[in-house]
């Protein structure tokens, strides 16, 4: 992908995003977004570019949580109140996406491995 690609698929995604700050339903309809038909070759594309975007931001609190001593659901929780629109499309976008339900599932078995301390990989 090009510089060029990359800028144009986040600027559909801030699209997106500003798009369900204004109408949570949006999320129903991405298909219809022409910026994303263009860039994009699904709405589960979408939705998997914005889960990514989101368990990146975990990653990082999540890090964070282990030298802080908070659990992985307060950072869970923390991240939810500071990126609610994210939040609110990730859930909404479950509801009809099962590749987004199998991600979001490999992101609890992260949050599980950081509070049990086993690597998910050991399992």
């Amino acid at each position: 992908m090009s510089w060029t690609e990359f800028r144009e698929r986040r600027r559909v995604l801030e699209d997106v995003m500003t798009r369900a700050a204004a109408d949570p339903t949006i999320v129903r309809r991405l298909g219809e977004i022409p910026s994303a038909r263009e860039h994009f070759r699904s709405p589960d594309e979408i939705l998997l570019a914005l889960q990514h975007r989101w368990s990146g931001h975990l990653a990082a609190l999540l890090d964070q949580a282990l030298e802080d001593g908070t659990t992985p659901q307060q950072a869970w929780l923390r991240l939810a109140s500071e990126q609610p629109v994210l939040r609110a499309v990730l859930d909404e976008g479950a509801t009809m996406s099962a590749a987004l339900r199998r991600e979001q599932r490999g992101e609890q078995g992260m949050a599980d491995a950081m509070a049990t301390g086993v690597s998910a990989a050991s399992v």
